[in-house]
């Protein structure tokens, strides 16, 4: 199977695995013929990525440890906490009830923890279920999905990875109190909303910090995921030594998902890039080793994506190299602008030939 977004799509292109809802539900099963006019529903609800059927990816299998239950099952409890403490801010809640939504988001964590715990996959990046209406909800889950795999690689214990993913899973709680016309806003925000969005950040230290059996640890991770090692950050300007080492985490897994995942006004930037934005403030917003455990800890190009290398030829992803997340084994399919014949494509092992490097995703998928 192949990866392809949305927009590069084609009528006759074969899904090679069922496309879902927000809930999980079937939307188009797999091996449905995509028409035109399926292409333009999907494109109108904002799909992301889907996997379709190519002769020259025969055998190239999606690895990811947490599987599509686990992430829909995480997204409702996520929406559900999120509507609990959405009808308590408006005076409709107790905190009985919210109570109870933590305990079924911590669950959930546990769950998620585990899997990634016993698991030697690489979790790759999470695009391929996102759905514009839902960002607040799957970038939750995106941000504790990067932190929890950050944090294993930081062999942090079982205690610590709860705490962080329940840290991870509200830390834009605060956002249920932002005017939805600016925080769905599609476009760029003034400089007044972008001061109003910034609030968000208060606005979960205040929700969180008078919940039943929230430890500051949790509280911490909602208030200062938006600080920054040198003190550049938001909303207390704290620095290094004063910031919780979850949100120092946290900051990194936030920054990542925000820039590598569409929006509705822009599209997604590569990996790669989403790396060089963290390099860029390496040491001094962020955590240098932090960054460099986070790189090897996801794949960069998922298997079934199309890529373009740094000497002209192309194709496919069919594998993955665990110390060398960044440079997978590709199935070549395309050399000097010409498409190889089935019989002539061929794999090259980019961790054994250091020369040559992913330059960017091919034309078909950007």
């Amino acid at each position: 199977m192949r990866v392809k977004h949305v927009t590069k799509l084609v009528e006759g292109d074969i899904l090679a695995k069922p496309i879902k809802d927000q809930f999980g539900r079937i939307l188009l099963q797999k091996d449905v013929y995509l028409t035109e006019r399926l292409i333009k529903l999907l494109k109108q609800y904002y799909f992301g990525n889907v996997y379709v059927v190519d002769i020259y990816a025969e055998g190239i299998v999606s690895e990811e440890p947490i599987s599509d239950e686990l992430k829909y099952k995480a997204i409702n409890q996520i929406r559900s906490t999120f509507n609990a403490f959405e009808h308590y801010i408006h005076g409709q809640q107790t905190k009985i009830i919210l109570d109870e939504s933590i305990m079924h988001i911590e669950e959930t964590v546990n769950e998620i923890a585990s899997v990634i715990k016993t698991s030697d996959m690489m979790l790759s990046i999470m695009s391929d279920i996102f759905v514009f209406d839902q960002y607040l909800y799957t970038h939750s889950l995106n941000v504790t999905l990067y932190s929890l795999v950050l944090a294993k690689k930081l062999n942090y214990n079982e205690k610590d990875m709860t705490e962080l993913g329940i840290g991870a899973l509200l830390h834009d709680i605060g956002k249920l109190k932002i005017p939805k016309e600016i925080l769905n806003k599609p476009g760029a925000l003034t400089k007044f909303e972008y001061e109003v969005v910034k609030e968000h950040t208060t606005y979960g230290y205040q929700l969180l910090k008078d919940v039943q059996n929230i430890p500051d640890s949790i509280v911490s991770c909602a208030y200062e995921h938006h600080e920054r090692l040198n003190g550049t950050g938001y909303p207390r300007g704290l620095k290094d030594q004063d910031i919780h080492e979850y949100a120092k985490i946290l900051m990194i897994a936030d920054v990542f998902d925000a820039v590598t995942t569409d929006r509705s006004y822009r599209d997604a930037y590569l990996p790669h890039v989403g790396f060089e934005i963290l390099y860029a403030g390496s040491g001094t917003e962020f955590n240098k080793s932090y960054i460099e455990a986070f790189r090897k800890s996801i794949s960069l190009y998922p298997n079934g994506t199309y890529v373009r290398l740094s000497d002209g030829r192309a194709g496919i992803v069919a594998k993955q190299n665990r110390f060398f997340t960044d440079r997978p084994v590709v199935r070549v399919t395309e050399e000097h602008g010409h498409r190889l014949a089935l019989n002539q494509v061929y794999e090259i092992d980019l961790s054994k030939h250091l020369n040559i490097t992913i330059s960017h995703k091919s034309s078909e998928y950007e």
